[in-house]
């Protein structure tokens, strides 16, 4: 199954320390986590998030729930609660949630809905429209457009999955030299490699943000 890459929101850092090393032990990556709407925010926008863990009864002007409604795209919640009263269920029931963690959590519950969330993850759609004719096959990992096969270096293939797996986030320059390198290479090395991969696909689809990374522009 998927590694899944995991966001915790939870004002109380005890709490959520726990939940963070649980999750490790059972083979997932926490991303950080975070106390407040804001920094929860910045997280998702500059990380590719699969799951999200979030008590209900945040210390903020919102709720957990509302923050989730707030965000602009759908990833897979797991709701954190001190205790489940049904008014407050039935509000979170509208973000179909994978389900919910009492506190302090119990570790089997954890490892069944983590399980779920692998699941949901690894049942995402085997070709990805990125626009403009381009179809990525997220099993046999190549590129078609107009249904012929566009070919890629090893490199450049790397980098567009790292790009489609942001989800339209922006990808550090950064991220891209430590996932695609194992020493980081020079400028010049790096923008060859971003130009090559843009000249491989319609010029609309990669864009550079700020001089601060690129992100893919997937329908």
């Amino acid at each position: 199954m998927k590694k899944l890459n995991v966001l915790i929101v939870e004002d109380e850092s005890l709490t959520a320390l726990e939940l963070a090393s649980s999750i490790t032990n059972h083979g997932h990556n926490v991303v950080d986590y975070v106390t407040t709407p804001k920094q929860a925010v910045d997280t998702i926008n500059k990380n590719r998030i699969d799951l999200i863990i979030m008590d209900i009864n945040l210390q903020s002007h919102i709720n957990g729930i509302e923050l989730y409604k707030s965000l602009h795209k759908k990833i897979n919640i797991i709701y954190l609660t001190a205790y489940k009263d049904d008014k407050t269920i039935s509000q979170a029931i509208e973000t179909e949630p994978l389900g919910y963690l009492i506190k302090p959590h119990n570790d089997s519950e954890l490892s069944a809905l983590l399980k779920l969330a692998e699941l949901k993850v690894s049942q995402v759609q085997q070709q990805i429209n990125l626009g403009h004719d381009y179809l990525f096959d997220t099993v046999e990992k190549k590129l078609f457009h107009n249904h012929t096969f566009v070919k890629l270096s090893k490199k450049e293939l790397s980098l567009l999955i790292l790009l489609i797996e942001a989800r339209g986030n922006i990808v550090t320059f950064q991220t891209i030299e430590y996932e695609l390198w194992e020493t980081p290479p020079n400028a010049s090395t790096l923008r060859t490699l971003i130009y090559r991969l843009r000249n491989k696909l319609n010029h609309k689809l990669i864009t550079t943000e700020n001089s601060y990374g690129i992100k893919i522009n997937v329908l």
